[in-house]
């Protein structure tokens, strides 16, 4: 009798199992958005980036491509970030790119709650989108891209969000002096910068620091 019960907890601990296997699988596949939540909600990120880009896949939405790049460059997923920056950031001239301007346009027309301050997301992505390739970067051609990339996409009148900023405080701290070297070179090289401007005279001054620190 013992061994008739067992067995019948086995068999449907089992089937319960395969059930439950199987309703996952499910879920990942129709709703990955909940899935992206659910691992969230869990501290699980980087498994929830997954789903976000999942999610994206799904539905072309580009609010779950950049959340997925961004999940992936907070838990240090650089290579997985930039694959992810790129097919968001698109080619130059690219239809893609013009959809990613118009996106970062619409996130920064959205209402800022409880008072928060409004900030540029174009600015933001490409600042996070430079620090990922400012670890990957390899050799001297690699650093110098960096630099390219975080000046062109930072505006004449340079602000405290501003990709150069962004790059300039990862290679401080990190700290490489070297680096800090190259792209205050590559700064002073660039003429559509307000040297007046605060953010812009900090920045030299505190690269400078690092270089001869």
């Amino acid at each position: 009798m013992k061994k008739v019960i067992l067995k019948t907890a086995l068999i449907t601990f089992g089937i319960t199992l395969i059930l439950a296997i199987s309703l996952f699988g499910i879920v990942s596949f129709c709703a990955p958005a909940a899935m992206m939540s659910f691992f969230e909600s869990l501290g699980l990120e980087n498994i929830g980036g997954d789903y976000a880009y999942q999610e994206y896949q799904n539905t072309q939405s580009l609010s779950y491509l950049a959340h997925a790049f961004e999940l992936a460059a907070d838990n240090g997923s650089n290579a997985i970030a930039e694959e992810r920056f790129e097919e968001l950031y698109g080619e130059t001239g690219s239809e893609r790119r013009e959809q990613f301007g118009a996106f970062c346009e619409e996130r920064n027309t959205e209402p800022i709650a409880n008072g928060i301050p409004k900030y540029d997301y174009r600015a933001y992505l490409c600042g996070r989108a430079a620090v990922v390739k400012y670890r990957l970067a390899l050799t001297d051609d690699d650093k110098t891209e960096v630099c390219v990339f975080a000046l062109s996409e930072t505006d004449a009148e340079v602000t405290e969000d501003s990709p150069m900023i962004a790059l300039a405080v990862e290679a401080i701290d990190a700290p490489d002096a070297e680096f800090c070297s190259l792209l205050l070179e590559k700064i002073r090289g660039e003429s559509k910068f307000d040297v007046r401007s605060e953010h812009y005279r900090n920045v030299v001054k505190f690269l400078e620091e690092a270089i001869h620190e």
